[in-house]
C-alpha cells in the first residue's frame, strides 16, 4: 500500500500540492522515504505538529466546529453538520485544498457549514419516541470504531445502540476476527447479525465467528448478542430500546430493510390516542 501511495505521490506535476494526514505515522513514512523531492509541494494537515491545524474541536448534537490553525497563527472558524474527529480532519484537508486553490475563506467557511454529507455515512433514517435510528456503511474495524467514536462525541449522553452485519468480503473473513472486538468498545449495546453469504466466504478462508465476536465484546462489559434472524433483530431491539436512545446499523448492503422495519416496529409500540 505504502508503494502504490508513493507511485501516486509521483503522478503530482511540479506546480502541484500534495496534502496528507500528518497524524498518520505511515503517512510520514511515505514522506519520509520520498526523500526532499516533494519538500515545497508539501501542505500537512493534523491535530497538532502540521502547518494545517484543526484546534478547540468542539462536538454538539447540532454542529461541528473547530479553528483553524495555518503555521501556528489562527486562520478562521469552521463548522459543519458532519460528525467526529475524522471528518474534521477530512474538513481540514479540503481548507488546505481549497486555500491551494485560492478560494477565498468566506467561500470555504460557506460550503463546508452547508454541506449536507452523502447518504449512508451516519444518515439518520428516522426518530420514533426519541430513538434516533442510523444507516451508516461501516464495514471494517477501521471504519466501525470510528463511526462509533463519532456518534459518542455528537450524542454524549446518550445510549449508542451497534447493530452489524458482515456483509463485504473482508468482513467476513475471519482476518478481523480479534479487531473488531476492540472496534465495538464505543458502542453501549452490540448485536452482531449473521455472516453474509458465509458459505462463499469459507472459500476464500475461515469465516468470521459472529458467537465468538460478540463474547470477545461482552468481555469489555458491553451486552453484545449475535442473532441470526433478521426479524428476531428487530423484535429484540424494539424490546430493549427506549427514549434517547441511538441506533447504528452498519452494513454496506441493505441489510433486508432493517432500518424500516425497526423503524416500524418501534412506531407500533408507541401508544397512540384513539381519534374522536
Amino acid at each position: 500500500m505504502k508503494l502504490a501511495f508513493r507511485r501516486f505521490m509521483n503522478l503530482v506535476p511540479g506546480n502541484g500540492k500534495l496534502i496528507v494526514g500528518w497524524d498518520s505515522p505511515q503517512v510520514r513514512d511515505v514522506v519520509a522515504s520520498m526523500g526532499r523531492k516533494l519538500f515545497t509541494q508539501l501542505e500537512t494537515f493534523g491535530t497538532s505538529d502540521a502547518r494545517w491545524q484543526a484546534r478547540e474541536i468542539d462536538y454538539s448534537e447540532s454542529m461541528t466546529r473547530f479553528r483553524v490553525f495555518r503555521e501556528g497563527q489562527q486562520w478562521g472558524e469552521f463548522r459543519t453538520s458532519l460528525i467526529g474527529e475524522f471528518n474534521v480532519l477530512n474538513c481540514l484537508a479540503v481548507v488546505g485544498a481549497a486555500d491551494a486553490w485560492g478560494i477565498e475563506h468566506k467561500a470555504i467557511a460557506h460550503a463546508l457549514a452547508t454541506f449536507k454529507s452523502v447518504s449512508r455515512r451516519c444518515e439518520v433514517r428516522g426518530e420514533v419516541n426519541g430513538i434516533i435510528v442510523i444507516d451508516d456503511v461501516a464495514h471494517h474495524p477501521t471504519a466501525v470504531r470510528e463511526t462509533l467514536s463519532a456518534l459518542r462525541l455528537k450524542y454524549k449522553d446518550r445510549r449508542i445502540i451497534a447493530v452489524f452485519e458482515p456483509r463485504s468480503w473482508s468482513s467476513r473473513l475471519a482476518v478481523f476476527q480479534d479487531e473488531y472486538a476492540n472496534a465495538f468498545v464505543p458502542g453501549d449495546y452490540v448485536v452482531i447479525s449473521r455472516v453474509f453469504d458465509a458459505h462463499r466466504a469459507a472459500e476464500m478462508g475461515g469465516v468470521l465467528d459472529a458467537a465468538k465476536l460478540s463474547d470477545d465484546i461482552a468481555a469489555h462489559n458491553n451486552p453484545a448478542f449475535a442473532i441470526t434472524d433478521l426479524d428476531e433483530i428487530v423484535r429484540s431491539l424494539s424490546a430493549e430500546l427506549r427514549s434517547g436512545d441511538v441506533v447504528a446499523i452498519m452494513s454496506n448492503g441493505g441489510f433486508g430493510g432493517i432500518h424500516q422495519k425497526l423503524l416500524e416496529a418501534l412506531d407500533a409500540t408507541q401508544p397512540h390516542s384513539l381519534a374522536p
